[in-house]
């Protein structure tokens, strides 16, 4: 289990980014005008710049095959016109490397669903530096980026906010790129919490953050996600319960800040059942526009978790903000994999977006552009100095032709072990039927009619269609918009039937002893849950809180506008509690929690 953002923050420092500055200046006089990180389009001329300590030099392509060697005598290197790939220029006399790509070009359609989290404002210090990045995001054909805020940094006091920087600078130059941003949060201020990786127990705190951030970044951030996985321990480990709450306050603060703010779901890191039921039970669905979910787990196991998330969604449009399979670092000084390594990282790209959006993922944010490490894990497509790994190229292809992808199900070949799942995309400006196939066993050959053209994991135009093999790398099969008739094709998963409801403005909070584990709220010998009952809307609110599985010390209730009202809970020998609140025509409130019995004496603490 990957810890991105705190960690990411953890990382990325002052010190580290000076640091970085100063190595990117002395080893990348490397970036050519034009062509941050090496990276070219078909039809260029592909110069590389090398270190003038360099004596002479090598290049060779992703196989290893030698296509130029020189003295240097001129930087940066030429190598001419060169096909789609990924290339490496190779210090003769010496350990030094260079790489380089050339890709195809693309331009992405308006719904594709290859995204990226890119991280930029915590990347990159520099406008060049984020100006590069957003090149590479462009070229590999993504239209939605994924970003990083920082509410300490942005409001250092309860209603003080800080001068624009460093985030509202990183989202004007991505939209300057042609690139939409997705938004999201992690920690809470020390003025609000005394834990900064859990939510602020008081909801207005939450709901005046959210409602200033969608008012101040009106026109800038495209999508916001108001908590970075919050089912886990290091970002604050709540139950399904907890995050309910919170997500209805962010939400209602969201749109009162901005009704067009398009807002998506606190992002769950993992697929605990129990969690999730929780989460499902207090009708969440009214409370997001998007339902987003992470995961960095085995192929095998796409199915269970999505049909998990599926079937708490409320048939909300499913962003996957987070995924990949990593692979491990074989060199300490550098964190770089290995040769094969490498390639195993490039050979994941194309599998793990086609089973994510087989299963229903709209929108596919790969984690993550920049070099990025945790452990003995290397998760990013590029370098320091935004020169590529395999991976991007092969982050690229996926771009160029899964773009617009449209899951139309998975062909069956007759072994579970082969895969093939087939997509409606358009590829070169041209409506088409892209089909990502590969073997999980032996090599098998392909029999499939109707392939117009095969690309390689790398994009690269694979020459004899009609002598395809099967194996652990993809390839992609583009044919025309009918498929491929006569062929066996399993539908995607059913999506869940649309829930109905709209968001009621008045929010009901259950807190307690939360048990992240154990997905419930324990329970002390008093067997007692406070509840709280917020009103963000503009009217008293007046109700009488129907309950089950519990009592409550005084079912009636009135609430003032931007006001909150306190009952204690007193629970019976049961697993769940639901307390309702008909407000007539200002809506209806839920809350929901599953309780467990603790034994030990003595209060607990989160």
């Amino acid at each position: 289990m990957r810890t991105s953002a705190v960690l990411l923050c953890l990382c990325l420092t002052a010190a580290w980014l000076t640091s970085l500055r100063h190595t990117q200046a002395e080893e990348h006089s490397a970036l050519v005008a034009n062509h941050p990180g090496n990276v070219h389009v078909v039809g260029e001329t592909v110069r590389v710049p090398i270190p003038a300590t360099w004596t002479s030099w090598r290049a060779i392509d992703v196989d290893g095959k030698e296509i130029g060697r020189g003295s240097l005598s001129k930087d940066p290197v030429d190598l001419g016109k060169l096909p789609v790939g990924y290339f490496e220029v190779l210090e003769s006399a010496g350990p030094g490397i260079v790489t380089a790509a050339v890709l195809a070009p693309v331009e992405p359609v308006a719904d594709t669903p290859i995204a990226l989290d890119t991280a930029i404002a915590w990347f990159y210090p520099e406008p060049q530096q984020i100006r590069d990045a957003c090149t590479l995001c462009r070229l590999a054909g993504v239209e939605w980026v994924r970003d990083r805020l920082s509410w300490p940094e942005l409001q250092p006091a309860r209603g003080v906010w800080a001068d624009e920087g460093r985030y509202e600078r990183a989202m004007r130059i991505e939209h300057e790129a042609g690139l939409k941003v997705l938004q999201v949060n992690h920690a809470s201020p020390t003025w609000a919490t005394d834990t900064q990786s859990r939510f602020p127990e008081d909801l207005q705190l939450v709901y005046e953050f959210y409602r200033g951030l969608a008012a101040r970044w009106k026109g800038l951030a495209d999508a916001i996600e108001p908590w970075n996985e919050p089912d886990i321990e290091l970002f604050g480990g709540h139950t399904g319960c907890e995050i309910a709450a919170f997500q209805k306050a962010a939400y209602l603060g969201l749109k009162a800040g901005n009704p067009q703010q398009p807002v998506c779901g606190t992002v769950f890191a993992i697929d605990r059942a129990e969690t999730l039921e929780e989460f499902g039970a207090n009708e969440v669905f009214r409370y997001f526009d998007r339902y987003d979910l992470h995961h960095y787990i085995a192929l095998p196991q796409y199915s269970r978790a999505y049909g998990r998330h599926r079937d708490v969604s409320g048939r909300r449009p499913l962003w996957t903000t987070e995924f990949n399979l990593p692979v491990n670092w074989s060199n300490e000084a550098t964190k770089e994999p290995s040769q094969e390594e490498l390639r195993v990282q490039g050979f994941r790209v194309a599998k793990v977006f086609s089973q994510a959006l087989h299963e229903g993922s709209e929108k596919a944010f790969y984690f993550i552009l920049g070099d990025y490490v945790e452990r003995n894990l290397q998760y990013g497509l590029v370098h320091h100095d935004l020169t590529p790994r395999p991976a991007y190229v092969a982050f690229a292809a996926a771009g160029r032709l899964l773009n617009g992808a449209k899951p139309l199900g998975r062909i069956d070949l007759g072994d579970d072990l082969l895969k093939a799942y087939l997509f409606r995309t358009v590829v070169d400006g041209e409506e088409r039927c892209t089909l990502v196939a590969w073997s999980e066993t032996k090599p098998a050959a392909l029999k499939l009619g109707s392939i117009d053209k095969a690309y390689d994991y790398l994009g690269r135009e694979v020459a004899d269609v009609a002598a395809l093999q099967l194996t652990r790398a993809p390839l992609f099969l583009v044919t025309s918009p009918r498929g491929f008739p006569g062929v066996t094709i399993m539908p995607p998963p059913a999506k869940p039937a649309w829930s109905e409801g709209s968001p009621c403005p008045v929010v009901l909070q259950i807190s307690g002893a939360g048990d992240v584990k154990q997905a419930a709220f324990q329970l002390d010998a008093e067997r007692e849950l406070r509840l709280t009952a917020y009103n963000f809307g503009d009217e008293t609110a007046k109700g009488v809180l129907k309950v089950e599985g519990c009592t409550c010390s005084a079912p009636e209730i009135t609430i003032e506008a931007g006001q909150k009202v306190d009952r204690i809970l007193k629970v019976s020998d049961v697993e769940d509690i639901t307390v309702e609140l008909d407000l007539n025509e200002i809506g209806r409130a839920v809350a929901a929690a599953r309780v467990v019995t603790n034994h030990n004496a003595g209060a607990i603490a989160h």
